[in-house]
């Protein structure tokens, strides 16, 4: 994310240095030392903290104390932004958990500024603000179906939601854009001028919607989104009445940019930000290089450059681009941008719910419709620097467009489409191999890549989220996997199982095998071998873990699932030497597993240890480490590290 923001404070930067230089220059250096300075970490231990809420949820709420940002956990929270407490309590660093593809809140905080957690043993209310803004929200929302709540509540608060209609517009690629960008806002703020304008002259007319924009502004603080709309449209009112229009829109887009970043540089890294000042910026751009087509063209060339220009951010946000996306954006944003602009008059007490609830439902069924037909090319997010050559490439792009230089820009256009296309192709895994140890936290799943041709092994599972589509499909895609050949299950443990229902039901599986008579199985070339062959023997569900061997990028795997000593010395008995470079160690670490005789026995050279982080159950046990360390064998743990992926080109 810091290419994003240099990408952003370079447009801004450059945006208002030609008209006011100075301010330009102090700008992008208080938003320099902030990002230095960001990386200094104060720790004072005080007893008491007092100070102001600034953001609050479910279960936690951000305080501001002393100019600093604190997290503190608060179960079923209750207090509201603008309430002053006093907190009793030790600080420490923030240390959060996170698994692969996982919303990082670590990440999260750090970009808003917040360091440190607040361990509350005591907090005192000096000032309880007045106005409940949450209890509001809820009381709004309670007039909406349930369907339709999810839907209101993702436009208007940009709460996020797991709903059926919510899944269906991410599979489209849509939604996100609509409430990041506040696109519905602008279209409250023109309607509610153009009615008023009937009545009262226009400026009068402007500033009573932007008035009405205040109680939205308070109920949805600290949304970016809305308040840099409400800040941007106060300053194109005092430019066009007061000022007389003396900058133009392009300069206040610029100045008010820098006037965030000098507030608060953590902006910088928030993708609210990002998007809503460089698609302005970009749409200026766009429209003034094609302002000599006709409109109709005009219109079209506009869309499908912005569209273009989204790439990037769409990558980011979905791990691949939707072909159908740009369509259906084009017919869908109306009516999303109809439904918030609704549902926002409806906030101000329009009873317009029975319209919304319409509305709402059959926007629901046109996107359950859609993403029955979408399809994605999966990719993974560009490498920050290559978003950097990308905006640079477009800007470069746009100004030769404008000025009608024809031989730069045709070359900077051949350019930019060769180089995205070779990025959209999968014409990497054609030529080589992967094998990922994919961080599910406390459990297991291996995937194995050859080629075109995939295989996992184990797909964990948890109690608390849908690992399937949290963790496993998002890692598929950023790999460019559309399906998987064959799903090993070593037992069924839900930690090594549990997540196979929903991956299944998500996505492709060719097929699957749990038994030891499958084996051994081929795989384009891949031969996986059972080596567990006395399970009839045993009782418990660990003794009958499948215990799989593989070779790949001359490397001889093994994969113990949480096969326990008695099946290791079983192992050892029926085979005089097994070759192993790389040992997924067996029951993530348990003491009842990796003797010191089956190490010896292997000799590997790396160990791998999947796990959770904190883990209740105390694995990786310190036996076992011990041991490992004794012969000299690299530990590698998923739950310091994440994901381990060993990759190669070529397949041998």
């Amino acid at each position: 994310m810091i290419v994003f923001a240099i990408v952003e404070c370079l447009i801004l930067g450059l945006t208002f240095y030609k008209y006011k230089k100075k301010i330009a220059l102090i700008g992008i250096l208080i938003f320099g030392f902030g990002v230095g300075i960001s990386y200094i970490r104060f720790d004072f231990k005080h007893q008491v903290y007092s100070g102001l809420v600034i953001d609050s949820h479910d279960n936690y709420f951000l305080l501001l104390s002393k100019g600093e940002k604190l997290y503190t956990y608060n179960k079923d929270n209750s207090y509201e932004i603008g309430d002053y407490l006093s907190v009793t309590g030790q600080k420490s660093k923030i240390d959060f958990i996170s698994i692969e593809s996982e919303f990082d809140f670590q990440d999260y905080l750090e970009k808003k500024g917040v360091y440190y957690e607040l361990n509350a043993k005591k907090i005192t209310v000096s000032f309880s603000n007045p106005i409940r803004i949450r209890e509001k929200r809820k009381k709004f929302l309670s007039h909406f179906s349930e369907e339709q709540q999810n839907l209101i509540s993702a436009l208007l608060f940009s709460e996020k939601s797991s709903d059926v209609t919510m899944e269906a517009a991410s599979k489209l690629h849509i939604a996100r854009l609509t409430s990041a960008t506040g696109i519905f806002i602008y279209a409250y703020l023109h309607f509610l001028t153009f009615i008023l304008g009937y009545f009262i002259k226009d400026k009068k007319a402007k500033i009573i919607s932007l008035i009405t924009l205040v109680p939205y502004f308070i109920f949805t603080f600290p949304r970016f989104c809305v308040i840099r709309i409400f800040v941007m449209e106060l300053f194109r009112f005092i430019n066009q009445v007061f000022l007389k229009k003396k900058f133009r829109n392009l300069e206040i887009i610029g100045f008010a940019g820098m006037l965030f970043l000098i507030v608060d540089y953590h902006l910088g890294y928030s993708m609210s930000f990002i998007l809503g000042f460089t698609l302005p910026l970009m749409f200026t751009f766009i429209r003034d290089m094609n302002a000599k087509k006709k409109r109709i063209k005009n219109k079209i060339a506009n869309i499908i450059c912005m569209y273009i220009f989204l790439i990037p951010f769409e990558l980011v946000f979905y791990n691949g681009i939707n072909p159908l996306s740009l369509v259906v954006q084009i017919i869908l944003t109306p009516m999303f941008v109809a439904l918030a602009t609704l549902s926002l008059f409806s906030f101000y007490g329009l009873p317009i719910y029975a319209v919304i609830n319409y509305l709402g439902k059959g926007l629901s069924n046109i996107l359950g419709w859609l993403s029955k037909i979408a399809f994605q090319i999966n990719a993974p997010p560009f490498n920050e620097w290559w978003i950097l050559v990308f905006v640079l490439l477009f800007i470069a792009y746009t100004y030769y467009k404008t000025i009608d230089f024809i031989p730069i820009h045709r070359c900077i256009l051949s350019v930019f489409v060769i180089s995205l296309t070779l990025y959209l192709m999968p014409l990497g895994n054609l030529i080589s191999a992967q094998v990922s140890f994919i961080n599910v936290g406390q459990g297991d799943a291996c995937l194995i890549r050859k080629g075109n041709a995939s295989v996992l092994i184990d797909t964990g599972g948890s109690t608390y989220k849908d690992i399937a589509k949290t963790t496993l499909i998002p890692f598929l895609e950023k790999n460019r996997i559309y399906r998987l050949d064959l799903v090993i299950t070593t037992h069924d443990d839900f930690d090594h199982s549990g997540a196979f229902d929903s991956l299944k039901e998500n996505f492709y599986i060719k097929q699957r095998i749990t038994e030891a008579t499958d084996f051994p199985i081929s795989i384009n070339g891949m031969t996986f071998y059972n080596y567990n062959n006395h399970i009839a023997d045993f009782n418990e569900e660990n003794d009958k873990s499948l215990v799989v061997g593989f070779s790949l990028m001359n490397k001889d795997f093994l994969i113990m699932g949480d096969a326990p000593i008695k099946v290791e010395q079983a192992i050892m008995k029926e085979y005089q030497r097994l070759n192993c470079d790389i040992l997924k160690v067996g029951h993530h670490g348990s003491n009842t597993s990796t003797s010191e005789e089956f190490i010896k026995y292997l000799s590997p050279k790396t160990a791998i240890i999947s796990c959770g982080r904190n883990n209740k159950y105390g694995h990786p046990h310190s036996k076992v480490i011990n041991i490992l360390k004794k012969y000299h064998v690299e530990i590698l743990r998923t739950d310091e590290i994440g994901t381990i992926t060993y990759r190669k080109m070529g397949f041998t």
